[in-house]
């Protein structure tokens, strides 16, 4: 017959769980910049003529795909950012930021829009991304560490 656990063992053990996965969340500033340069690319290349346009849209969805594959081999996890129940506002508050400066970038490739609305665009979205994302971490550790956000 074996022993049921002690409920404040159990919570200690799940808190110690907790804190050893926030260890592994450091990861380097260097990471948000080159994921805001991804994403610089996707919004500012929007502005481009459609075949460059296209291949901005695949690369940067390519380099997406790679970068979530070096992250999981590099950490050994990784974390749809529209899962933790927290932090995926950040989330949807980036495309929502997003959007809009994509549009600003299609403006220019239809016609209406200044040449350098593209750049402006790029760079608020790099601006974006590399807030976002430390954004987004914080959040998360916050919810994971079970004290809310």
């Amino acid at each position: 017959m074996t022993q049921d656990p002690n409920p404040h063992e159990a919570l200690a053990s799940i808190q110690a769980a907790r804190a050893s996965v926030d260890r592994n969340l450091d990861y380097p500033v260097g990471w948000d910049m080159l994921y805001g340069l991804v994403m610089a690319l996707l919004v500012g290349g929007q502005g481009l003529p459609t075949v460059w346009a296209s291949m901005t849209f695949v690369f940067s969805m390519l380099a997406v795909v790679l970068m979530m594959q070096w992250w999981r081999k590099h950490y050994g996890w990784w974390v749809s950012g529209y899962s933790p129940k927290k932090a995926r506002w950040v989330a949807f508050g980036m495309v929502a930021i997003m959007l809009p400066l994509m549009g600003l970038s299609l403006w220019t490739r239809l016609g209406d829009g200044v040449w350098w609305l593209p750049l402006l665009a790029a760079g608020l979205a790099w601006l974006a991304t590399v807030i976002g994302g430390r954004l987004w971490m914080r959040v998360y550790r916050k919810e994971l560490a079970g004290t809310g956000a």
